[in-house]
């Protein structure tokens, strides 16, 4: 562990950022910290025995901080080593408060460390991103006519940079990008989101993590590898299918643009995508649901002109209702490798 003067943990030449320490400070958590492992909870355990309810604040070997709170903070931790495995130290602010009230303080405390130069991991309460209020304003209406009768070729010559995005945004969803790059199918996965983002998302790199977000090993579904949304819909995933080495691609789309022939419909089959139920309520009373056999087979679908067309469709009115509802679970890493802008390893 450090002691309260910051010197090296355990021998080692890390030390705690004067900058962290001394915000950590002022907001309430004190010099003490704890070495982030078995040992250090352990020591806290001594230290509280009676209550452990508060806040804790975590320091990365980089300096990258953590906020969160806990009914008891002992057993809170643990979970954290395997989210955040490059934790150095943690701090402890008790506060012996409901959850309400302590959420709201986790708020401030997350919002105020970005306030004070801090890099925030929190993908909660943490802000993310600048961007425009109305696709509009973006995109010009004759742009977007443009772009719907070639989708594939407007993207192409669109070297619109990205947005910056906060750097707490970025280190948020690094650790789940990090699992990307490591998968057997690394490749064809940027491949399938490369594919979809070319062919059917308006503008790809100028509406990127603001009218468009890619969500990277999405919390709520633990057979996705990532999830594209638009407005407050899903609108293109690709997850493993259970007792298979297949990993299943999800596209919704605009069925009015979808061949209505059974020759047309076989060809869908062929080419790896078939109709299924299910949709969102807010995604309209004309959305569709296709499923694809395998993420492999994404780009031959993308090049089907229905698919192609139904999907930019429904992409288009989506965006032009509202930014997307998950900018927080935005992972630019996985955006970009997917529009080949040099992140790809």
């Amino acid at each position: 562990m450090t002691n309260s003067g910051g010197e090296p943990l355990g021998g080692s030449m890390w030390s705690s950022d004067p900058h962290v320490t001394d915000w950590a400070n002022a907001n309430g958590y004190g010099e003490r910290q704890y070495s982030f492992d078995k040992l250090g909870i352990r020591q806290l355990r001594s230290d509280f025995v009676d209550n452990r309810r508060g806040l804790y604040l975590i320091e990365c070997v980089n300096h990258e901080v953590y906020i969160g709170i806990g009914d008891d903070i002992a057993k809170r931790l643990p979970d954290h080593r395997t989210t955040h495995p490059d934790g150095k130290t943690f701090r402890f602010r008790p506060y012996d408060a409901p959850e309400p009230a302590r959420r709201e303080i986790e708020f401030q405390l997350v919002r105020g460390a970005q306030s004070a130069g801090l890099i925030v991991r929190n993908r909660e309460h943490a802000t993310g991103f600048l961007g425009v209020s109305t696709l509009d304003e973006l995109i010009t209406v004759d742009e977007q006519s443009e772009w719907l009768r070639n989708c594939a070729a407007v993207n192409e010559s669109d070297t619109s940079a990205l947005v910056d995005l906060d750097p707490s945004q970025l280190a948020a969803h690094h650790h789940d990008f990090e699992r990307v790059l490591v998968h057997p199918r690394k490749r064809e996965i940027f491949a399938a989101l490369e594919s979809y983002a070319r062919a059917c998302i308006p503008y790809p790199r100028r509406t990127e993590a603001t009218f468009w977000t890619v969500s990277c090993y999405p919390k709520s579904n633990s057979a996705r590898i990532f999830c594209v949304s638009m407005a407050n819909v899903e609108t293109f995933f690709v997850a493993v299918t259970e007792g298979s080495d297949r990993i299943q691609a999800v596209t919704f789309v605009d069925r009015r643009e979808l061949p209505t022939t059974r020759v047309g419909r076989a060809r869908m089959a062929m080419a790896g995508a078939r109709l299924s139920p299910g949709g969102h309520r807010a995604g309209g009373s004309f959305e569709q649901r296709i499923d694809i056999n395998d993420i492999n087979d994404v780009p031959r679908v993308m090049r089907f002109a229905a698919v192609r067309r139904a999907a930019a469709s429904h992409n288009l009115d989506l965006m032009r209702r509202r930014q997307s509802a998950y900018k927080s679970s935005h992972c630019r890493h996985l955006a970009a490798a997917a529009l080949d802008l040099g992140v790809r390893q």
